[in-house]
């Protein structure tokens, strides 16, 4: 029974390892300098958004891996426009803003940077 546990033991710890490791090279790949391990943990397991710089009207900010602008629309904007990876919307009150998807994807997070609009606006605030 021990050894049964000892093994089960080692392999959670290999697999967590491996989880760090592939984790590590995502951020290393798309987000270095920008990105910590433990704001990709905070998007996964406690928020919806994390902010990552913010300047005038301009928010870059994390999410988990399968946020996309269909979450803006559940929030009642409408989409008037696409160019590729950037989505051209209108919010409830009027504001026009746009959300660049940053076409790098990883399976723990994505990154967005919105102009226009504050998250907070947008009932998005972390």
């Amino acid at each position: 029974m021990k050894k049964l546990l000892k093994w089960l033991l080692g392999i959670l710890i290999g697999l967590a390892v491996i989880v760090m490791v592939d984790m590590m090279v995502c951020i290393h790949q798309y987000g270095k300098g920008v990105v910590t391990p433990w704001q990709v943990m905070e998007v996964n397991l406690f928020r919806k958004t994390v902010v990552l710089e913010e300047q005038d009207q301009e928010v870059l900010f994390l999410t988990d891996h399968d946020w996309t602008g269909d979450d803006l629309l559940d929030l009642g904007c409408r989409e008037t426009d696409r160019m590729g990876d950037v989505g051209y919307y209108i919010a409830p009150d009027g504001t026009e803003f746009s959300v660049d998807d940053m076409n790098e994807w990883c399976f723990f997070f994505r990154m967005h940077n919105i102009k226009g609009i504050t998250l907070e606006q947008l009932g998005l605030d972390p």
